[in-house]
């Protein structure tokens, strides 16, 4: 049985009134590397905050390594490493303070990966954070993050600020370090590119709601667009169960949709096209497809 280091049971959250997270569940098992996706404002920030303890739920409960992230213990915490989206750091310290520190407040510290990273990253351990580009600061983050040899490390959008060496450089370390030690990684990114290369499964939110959560394999088999060419009259629409979006081009009519089967293609034959086309797609043009419209995509 897979052990769940991440679970969540119907969280909502609200602010002011508007509904951020609208019922999220999702489990996340051991060695996993979880790419969660969603357009600005879509709740992985939120969704995140709620799992480290650093906000409430206005309903529902989270938990990491089964205990509730509400009430996460100094040792649980221990366990965790994190990297927030931007990036902040303490700027009025030296890179080189700042690693002491959190070198000693750390309960693992793997000296010979941190100098495998400030080599990577070529870090100046004597200028001060705040002198530092974004790029170094974002380095310095994910460096510091790394050595403490988190079980569970969450990255919020970790390459921002990266150039596309150094990031595949790093995603490349982040694989190895996984396959070698069974680590789990809760992965945001808005580079789709990195999430494919790296996640293993994948989340979709749309506008609160956690849209599609399946394996990465699952995602591209699941969800399938296609052109269907008529020889006169085109169908004003098309019925099928989980349709994600269609819409005409003259003689065409092109759509998109979740959880595909046989019964599904026998249902599009019977319409009798003169052709049946399926467009291929990569991660990113499923994430478009997917966050056009509230699509009704979920499997395991």
């Amino acid at each position: 049985m897979d052990t769940y280091i991440v679970q969540t049971e119907g969280l909502v959250k609200y602010y002011d009134g508007r509904a951020v997270l609208k019922g999220v569940t999702l489990k996340i098992p051991q060695g996993c590397i979880y790419g969660l996706l969603g357009r600005n404002g879509a709740g992985k920030t939120t969704l995140i905050r709620i799992l480290l303890g650093l906000e409430s739920p206005t309903r529902g409960r989270a938990f990491l390594f089964g205990q509730d992230s509400q009430m996460l213990s100094r040792k649980t915490k221990s366990r965790i490493g994190y990297t927030a989206e931007g990036h902040p750091l303490i700027g009025t310290y030296t890179a080189g303070r700042l690693v002491q520190l959190c070198r000693g407040g750390a309960g693992r510290w793997n000296q010979n990966l941190f100098e495998e990273l400030v080599g990577l990253f070529n870090l100046p351990m004597n200028r001060k954070v705040k002198d530092l580009s974004a790029g170094m600061r974002a380095q310095l983050n994910l460096t510091l993050a790394m050595a403490a040899e988190p079980e569970l490390l969450i990255l919020d959008d970790p390459t921002l600020g990266l150039d596309t060496v150094v990031r595949r450089q790093f995603l490349e370390l982040a694989i190895d370090v996984i396959q070698r030690q069974g680590r789990t990684i809760l992965f945001s990114s808005h580079i789709l590119s990195d999430v494919e290369r790296i996640a293993d499964r994948i989340g979709i939110l749309v506008n609160g709601r956690l849209a599609a959560d399946c394996t990465l394999e699952g995602l591209k088999s699941g969800i399938r667009k296609f052109r269907l060419i008529f020889p006169n009259q085109v169908p004003e629409r098309l019925y099928l169960t989980e349709l994600i979006r269609q819409h005409k081009e003259g003689r065409e009519l092109v759509f998109t949709a979740a959880n595909w089967n046989p019964m599904k293609m026998k249902m599009v034959q019977s319409l009798h096209p003169q052709e049946i086309v399926e467009i291929p797609m990569n991660l990113e043009e499923i994430f478009l497809e997917c966050t056009r419209t509230e699509p009704v995509y979920q499997t395991v």
